[in-house]
């Protein structure tokens, strides 16, 4: 029993490596007779394999093929969930987590954005002051505003980890309506930021966003 444990292992080992290291999003897995083939094992270990797989979020599986998932945030999300559901951490350290992250994003989202991300910016920024929006649109946008600088850096491992920190979070707020507040009283911010990025600005845009998250900690209304 312990060698066959220890034989999936390797194979899940090998199988995240190659997914990882050669892999995209979307692409399709080999079959399991062929990874059989290639790992010189049973498929039954493949199909252990897989199934933790799945379970990571690493991959999914439908009637044409497994997958590389598309979602690679979720693998990301549970982790994090983790500690918090078992208070290994609280929601103000991912809070704080997320503000270092932010600020070296900004600096190169200042630097690479383009006129569509300025674009998608102001629009986001506009919703986010449309009368009679709810706590959930505002939530949503806002979030969507950050991701958004997270997506102009260029750099994909930032995006995809700061997307899950600010699911995590947004699943914890204490109250939505309090969010609601905060959001809406932080719009001059974001218009500074969007500013900021339009000219290019890296210190400027940093210094706005770093406002926003001191906001954030003297307005929050998350769970301690």
């Amino acid at each position: 029993m312990a060698q066959k444990i220890k034989l999936v292992d390797n194979v899940l080992r090998e199988l995240e490596s190659m997914i990882t290291g050669q892999l995209n999003p979307g692409d399709k897995l080999p079959t399991e007779m062929e990874l059989a083939e290639r790992f010189a094992v049973g498929r039954s270990t493949i199909r252990e394999s897989m199934t933790a797989l799945v379970a990571k979020k690493l991959v999914t599986r439908t009637n044409e093929g497994t997958f590389v998932s598309e979602h690679v945030n979720e693998c990301l999300v549970d982790p994090l969930n983790i500690l918090i559901d078992m208070e290994f951490g609280k929601i103000k350290d991912l809070i704080q987590l997320r503000e270092i992250l932010e600020l070296g994003t900004i600096r190169l989202a200042a630097e690479y954005a383009d006129e569509n991300v300025i674009q998608n910016l102001e629009r986001l920024e506009w919703q986010m002051k449309e009368p009679g929006i709810t706590a959930e649109f505002m939530q949503k946008r806002d979030i969507e505003f950050h991701a958004e600088i997270a997506k102009a850096s260029g750099n994909v491992v930032l995006m995809e980890l700061l997307n899950a920190l600010r699911e995590v979070i947004a699943a914890n707020i204490e109250s939505k309506d309090a969010m609601f507040l905060l959001a809406g009283n932080s719009n001059s911010m974001h218009r500074e930021i969007i500013d900021a990025i339009k000219e290019h600005d890296s210190e400027r845009a940093y210094n706005q966003m770093k406002k926003y998250f001191q906001f954030v900690r003297e307005n929050g209304a998350f769970k301690e």
